[in-house]
């Protein structure tokens, strides 16, 4: 289902096109095949599973950031081309904080370094 990089929005894109590492370097992070990534920050996948009635599925990361790790359960869902939206049970409650949640845009021509 993640194929690419994605921001959370197009103008965030633009920015990654441009300098990636000024982006991440600005604390920024994007979503992978491999997670959510930034420079002190990251979740890795660690079990995926599909949903067999919807289109989207739900993962378990494993989240670190400077001197602790924590798990955290994400549902995705694809929604128009190039979207997935990205939701927690812990940070939905939480609107003044949406942390990894909400909506990811596909960042045509970014790469990883």
């Amino acid at each position: 289902m993640i194929k690419g990089v994605y921001a959370r929005s197009p103008e965030q894109c633009a920015e990654a096109k441009k300098d990636f590492d000024g982006f991440i370097g600005n604390g920024e992070t994007v979503l992978t095949a491999r997670g959510i990534e930034g420079i002190e920050y990251n979740c890795e996948f660690v079990d995926w599973k599909k949903a067999t009635r919807s289109i989207g599925a739900v993962a378990t990361m494993l989240c670190e950031e400077p001197g602790y790790a924590y798990p955290e359960v994400y549902a995705f869902m694809p929604r128009a081309e190039g979207e997935i939206e990205v939701s927690s049970p812990l940070t939905s409650a939480a609107s003044d904080n949406p942390g990894n949640a909400g909506v990811y845009y596909l960042c045509e021509g970014v790469k990883m370094p």
